[in-house]
């Protein structure tokens, strides 16, 4: 029971530093857009750097690159998935505001729940389903604005987003495939790569843009690290630590991170409907660590009574003599 907890724990904290990095691609994003990159370059980069940064590192650990073909088709899926998540939640900045994406693209939660549901008839547990109200209802008062300017467009490729995301969160869960975080995460990014790569030839509109000043590197480094590489591998720990729905839900820290990030880098106000957000989102969270520990101890508590009946209940000479 002490392992289950500590593997829990281990699952929790990855999934919430995950999602806190995760959550900084908007900022970074944006810093991109101001410089005249659009989405299509701005996450070519972002994934053309994470692959530069992860070769050596495999290089260092002495670990093969190479993968049989069966498990490199098993993975093609849930990377895909990945690539085309993130390339609809970045074009879709262009359309609406970004809180408002990360706003709708927060469904993904609802969408992974959804899917271990109906589709592998997995029992959502009652922590999980207190944490995903809890968690959507904090996000929906992240939002501050006394406009609600949303696109229809905008709208469909953040909701488009959330299930690709929900989709690869599940195929990842659903691999099974004994491979290290680095590996998984090289093929993943790479994957990620080449669909971006073949959006680019096949959109007209998409041209590949060098970068050339200072801050441009700057930006598409952290971009690289630390919601790709960083954000990657604490994900896939998470998932095989405390399963998708669970690693989906504590994902809300996505959102707060965002928040944070405006406050303290671009001076916005921090209103009372961002603190009593952030209190629900946090509470989702927290409700989602102590969900295995509530029933560890409910169970515990359950054999305790269970003794207890069989004792009074069982005459003395029937008992066994040791």
């Amino acid at each position: 029971m002490q392992k289950q907890q500590q593997q829990q724990l281990k699952g929790s904290i990855a999934g919430m530093l995950s999602a806190a990095f995760y959550g900084c691609s908007p900022a970074l994003a944006l810093s991109l857009y101001a410089l005249n990159f659009d989405a299509a370059n701005a996450l070519f980069y972002r994934y053309f750097g994470a692959l530069l940064l992860l070769i050596p590192l495999l290089v260092i650990k002495r670990e093969s690159f190479l993968l049989p073909l069966k498990d490199l088709k098993v993975l093609a899926v849930p990377g895909i998935f990945f690539a085309l998540s993130t390339l609809t939640y970045f074009i879709s900045f262009a359309y609406m505001n970004a809180g408002i994406s990360a706003t709708i693209m927060f469904l993904y939660p609802v969408f992974t729940a959804l899917i271990m549901v109906l589709v592998y008839h997995e029992k959502i547990s009652l922590p999980i389903i207190l944490a995903i109200v809890l968690s959507f209802a904090g996000v929906l008062m992240l939002y501050q604005g006394d406009e609600i300017n949303i696109s229809a467009i905008g709208c469909t490729l953040a909701v488009a987003s959330a299930v690709t995301y929900a989709i690869y969160i599940v195929g990842i869960n659903r691999t099974h495939l004994i491979i290290s975080n680095d590996k998984l995460t090289l093929y993943l990014v790479l994957f990620s790569v080449l669909t971006t790569a073949i959006y680019m030839v096949l959109s007209p509109s998409a041209a590949l843009k060098l970068p050339a000043q200072g801050r441009e590197f700057l930006y598409i480094g952290l971009l690289a690290l630390v919601p790709t590489i960083f954000s990657l591998e604490l994900l896939n720990v998470a998932i095989n630590n405390i399963g998708s729905t669970a690693t989906a839900v504590l994902g809300a820290l996505e959102p707060v991170t965002a928040v944070a990030l405006a406050v303290i880098f671009f001076d916005d106000p921090l209103s009372f409907n961002l603190v009593v957000g952030i209190a629900l989102i946090l509470g989702g969270v927290l409700m989602v660590i102590a969900g295995s520990r509530f029933k560890a101890r409910r169970a515990r508590i359950l054999v305790k009574r269970f003794n207890f009946i069989i004792r009074k209940s069982v005459p003395k000479r029937w008992r066994w003599k040791s």
